[in-house]
């Protein structure tokens, strides 16, 4: 399965130790009437409130940086912006537009009526997560999400106009999840999704399960997505224990170049004569892989490290008054963790398992168009990054750590 994370709610943040407050109004574009009761809050984090009887709102202890600023409430359209903080200081103002759940599109293209029932167990699979993952974490209001299905086009499509909330015992958290794009793709075996999430912290029942969570959500983030784009940002990637490779795609050109190369070394040292082609030894190895790829395989891996400076740019603009770093680079790569072992609900899922015992992603950028991303792991221009292997099967809800968590070795440095 092949994932394209079109997370464009997993964009941004950077956060500092000041202590400012972000204050703002809600008001009806139509009528101009203040709106209250409104959720307010900073996607993929902690931080959130909602607005009062006069529509208005505080989020105090407001980070410094950019992100993706989300208010919702029931009869109104989503309001989503961008924003970076601290501004110019003044209030921020959110005109929200009425909305009618259009009975109009029902007719048009209907929900379907049993979806849930013919369509949850995909929704579970590829979007909460997979076996061990999901079983204490449990979406609190089902019939929320529809369903609508385009036989033609073989694409199912998930909707819900209203906030999505999730309890995960595994990790701790409370999640509101807005979600506004859910795509499976069964015949190109992708999947994409947008959404919104605004974590809340559960109360732990004893200092036993306030452990086990700590312990669960540095396992999770060990060797995540989030754990590799921060490795990258911050120059320790092999400190983290990560190793980047190239993947090289053969063509048919290619294989016929190199049999030919190995048929001549081959026959040289059949003769007992030493071969005088000048092949490095990393040439060597290259050769030896493509000569016993099978026909139904067209990629290998390289052996060659990919040192951080082949795949990053500083990408700081006149406008930003945060770094960012830039993605940037040909092809796919191979990414290995070295301190996490293939877990055998992953492996039981493959059709071939790997020969190697540490957990591997692929990630590949749609038409070569980079990511940026931010120092905390947050990144921006989603839509680009597609993702294979292990990260396509874990990265899930039920693995979703907010953007403002870090290992508590962190939190101690």
């Amino acid at each position: 399965m092949r994932s394209f994370l079109l997370l464009i709610g997993y964009l941004f943040a950077l956060y500092s130790f000041g202590q400012p407050k972000l204050t703002g109004k809600v008001t009806d574009a139509v009528t101009k009437k203040p709106i209250g009761n409104v959720s307010i809050f900073l996607s993929h984090t902690t931080i959130g409130t909602v607005s009062n009887d006069n529509g208005e709102f505080v989020i105090a202890n407001m980070p410094q940086g950019k992100f993706q600023l989300i208010a919702s409430s029931l009869n109104y359209e989503n309001y989503i912006t961008t924003i970076e903080y601290p501004g110019k200081g003044d209030p921020l103002s959110i005109d929200m537009t009425p909305t009618e759940h259009t009975l109009q599109e029902v007719i048009v293209e209907p929900y379907d009526k049993d979806g849930w029932k013919n369509w949850g167990a995909y929704f579970k699979t590829h979007f909460i997560g997979n076996f061990s993952l999901i079983k204490n974490c449990k979406l609190l209001n089902p019939d929320a999400v529809k369903f609508r299905f385009t036989s033609k086009k073989n694409i199912l499509r998930a909707f819900a106009h209203e906030k999505l909330i999730f309890e995960n015992k595994s990790l701790g958290y409370r999640i509101q999840y807005l979600l506004t794009r859910f795509e499976l793709d069964f015949t190109d075996n992708t999947f994409k999704y947008v959404g919104y999430p605004l974590f809340e912290n559960m109360v732990p029942k004893n200092l036993a399960e306030k452990k086990k969570w700590d312990s669960a959500r540095v396992h999770i983030y060990r060797g995540s997505l989030r754990h590799f784009l921060r490795s990258i940002y911050t120059n320790q990637l092999i400190q983290e224990g990560f190793e980047v490779r190239a993947i090289k795609i053969i063509t048919t050109e290619e294989r016929e170049r190199v049999s030919e190369i190995n048929k001549v070394y081959d026959q040289m040292q059949e003769a007992g004569l030493k071969p005088r082609l000048r092949i490095q030894k990393d040439s060597l190895d290259y050769y030896q892989k493509i000569k016993v790829l099978p026909d139904s395989v067209n990629k290998i891996i390289l052996n060659k490290l990919l040192p951080r400076e082949s795949l990053v740019l500083a990408s700081k603009r006149a406008q930003e008054t945060v770094e960012t770093i830039a993605l940037q680079f040909p092809g796919a790569l191979h990414i290995s963790y070295l301190h996490k072992p293939v877990p055998y609900d992953y492996t039981s899922t493959q059709l071939k398992i790997s020969d190697k015992d540490v957990i591997t992603s692929e990630i590949e950028l749609l038409f070569g168009k980079g990511i940026s991303i931010y120092t905390n792991g947050n990144y921006f221009n989603g839509e680009n990054l597609i993702i294979e292997g292990y990260w396509s099967w874990s990265e899930k809800l039920s693995t979703m750590l907010p953007s403002d968590y870090w290992p508590e070795t962190k939190k101690n440095s």
